[in-house]
């Protein structure tokens, strides 16, 4: 997200997310099986009400330079305790974490996450659930034609495709085992704000290949097993565009949740609403 928008976003977190009509590392072995055990089930109702106003961590864990995530290169500080703390204490009850992977991510086949780089967004996260707010996790700048080294491009040509959805699914893979033990505190986002970097209507082939995405990740999430089988999951279209979205004359399909184990659906949509812009955006 451009840096101006993910300040707007946290005035928009907590109204942008509603139920869709689709089926359903650090921890010790023993910690990690206490965290599974305090699964609480939250229907779209409750779980809409027990995340409350939401607040966007912006411009710090997707920030990068040159194509290399960094925390503080866009000159804020590192992410503290006392922040989330601070945020609580204004009656906020989520916290939106935006996370770009970019040069973070090792050489195919494999795609290996930075274990340094996994480790801080864990320390963060734990920071909010720790603190008994609901945490939203995504993949952010990796989809931006605007960012160095960004590589989930949805209008590359069909040859390139290929490489990047399996690139994708083992990726988000990977952050799915890491906290697959969490409870329902945790939320995953696919990506954000995904298109072609043309503010036109939406291109339908481009638009597939972001339908592509959101069910590799639904399928690579759920196959990671324990509580990510039954996770609310958040989905993006076209942009986090409402209109491309939710409008009638799109290309946005919701995806099959076959692995989902829970006793109801657990698909999210995001959307974003920027207008009026001299409202929301411009400062």
């Amino acid at each position: 997200m451009r840096k101006f928008i993910s300040r707007a976003a946290a005035l928009l977190l907590a109204g942008v997310m509603t139920a869709a009509v689709a089926g359903c590392g650090k921890n010790s072995d023993s910690e990690a099986k206490d965290t599974a055990k305090k699964w609480t089930e939250l229907d779209q109702t409750q779980i809409t009400e027990a995340m409350g106003l939401g607040w966007n961590l912006g411009n710090q864990l997707e920030a990068s330079s040159g194509g290399l995530p960094s925390e503080t290169c866009w000159g804020n500080p590192e992410i503290t305790k006392e922040l989330i703390d601070s945020v609580k204490a204004q009656g906020f009850k989520t916290v939106r974490i935006p996370v770009s992977y970019l040069d973070m991510i090792g050489d195919g086949p494999d795609y290996k996450i930075d274990t340094d780089w996994l480790d801080r967004v864990q320390e963060v996260v734990d920071y909010v659930v720790n603190n008994d707010m609901f945490a939203i996790v995504n993949m952010h700048g990796d989809g931006y034609y605007t960012v160095d080294h960004s590589w989930l491009l949805c209008a590359e040509d069909d040859d390139k495709q290929t490489e990047i959805k399996d690139k994708y699914g083992k990726v988000w893979t990977q952050i799915a085992d890491r906290f697959k033990d969490y409870d329902q505190h945790l939320i995953f986002e696919s990506m954000n704000e995904e298109f072609n970097n043309d503010y036109g209507k939406p291109d339908e082939k481009a638009y597939d290949n972001i339908n592509a995405y959101n069910q590799i990740f639904v399928d690579s999430v759920r196959a990671t097993g324990s509580n990510n089988e039954k996770r609310w999951l958040l989905l993006p279209g076209w942009n986090t565009n409402i209109e491309y979205t939710a409008g009638d004359d799109y290309n946005f399909k919701i995806p099959t949740d076959n692995g989902c184990k829970a006793d109801g659906k657990r698909i999210m949509i995001s959307v974003h609403y920027y207008d009026p812009f001299n409202f929301t955006i411009d400062e």
